[in-house]
């Protein structure tokens, strides 16, 4: 009596062993989270943990991977958010959820939906969790004033806004013969801020590069779905035949140089 018992129990718990790693390994393959590395690469997978100055990132294929904070520009998720606890230097560990890692800054939303940028330098470890999570909540658009035709502070004819919101044909704006640079940004953007003029300038003193920015004005705008931006500010750099060469997030200037040396 007591083996039939015991052998029953067994098989219950084997059948809930392999419901969990079933589910277990659904997770895991459904993640793709995305690093994006300063060398342009990028690498895909799912982040599992931050520890040592480096990134862990796990995939299905492959032995986990260990990718130091200092070669990396961003770590975007693939469901927009992923639930984890950050571990502090300076206080004690707080938990949300991740929503985007950016030159070396976490930002971290609490449960109201309140954003905590932390820079990396603070953490001593974070901890991703594998739990499925929904998207992060979109605010609603912001209403859309309207705009001032754009004025270059270098009154250069070079320099041009083709869109505030609306859907746009961005080769269609490219300068034959010339390197385009083309800029997503939004009012309300401090990095946006610090990144647009330092870009400006570099285009007022080059006659070989022209500019073309795009203000997407809200995450809800036309020209923000069609091209998927999903961070600001951002940029593309089209060589002289209208092929786009790359991208980069962020308001690091510099960034910008081998962009350019791959255009010319």
């Amino acid at each position: 009596m007591h083996l039939a018992r015991n052998l029953r129990f067994c098989r219950v718990n084997m059948k809930q062993c392999i419901g969990s790693l079933w589910l277990l390994a659904l997770v895991v393959s459904s993640r793709a989270d995305t690093i994006q590395l300063n060398t342009g690469k990028a690498l895909s997978g799912r982040v599992s943990s931050y520890a040592d100055g480096a990134f862990e990132l796990q995939s299905t294929n492959a032995s986990p991977m260990k990718v130091p904070a200092d070669t990396v520009i961003s770590v975007d998720f693939s469901r927009g958010v992923a639930a984890a606890t950050v571990e502090l230097t300076d206080q004690k560990p707080l938990a949300g959820r991740i929503w985007l890692v950016s030159r070396g800054v976490v930002n971290l939303d609490d449960d109201k939906g309140a954003t905590t940028r932390i820079p990396l330098a603070r953490i001593s470890r974070v901890l991703f969790s594998s739990e499925p999570v929904p998207e992060r909540p979109v605010p609603p658009p912001r209403p859309r004033p309207a705009h001032a035709p754009y004025e270059s502070p270098y009154n250069d004819p070079k320099i041009e806004v083709i869109s505030h919101g609306e859907t746009v044909d961005i080769q269609r704006h490219c300068a034959a013969g010339k390197i385009t640079i083309v800029e997503f940004y939004a009012d309300w953007c401090g990095p946006c801020r610090i990144l647009g003029p330092k870009v400006e300038e570099r285009v007022n003193r080059d006659p070989d590069l022209v500019l073309r920015k795009i203000n997407i004005v809200d995450w809800h705008s036309p020209v923000c779905e069609q091209n998927g931006i999903r961070a600001i500010p951002f940029v593309q750099v089209y060589d002289r035949s209208g092929n786009k060469v790359g991208d980069m997030t962020g308001s690091n200037a510099s960034l910008l140089e081998p962009l350019l040396g791959r255009a010319r």
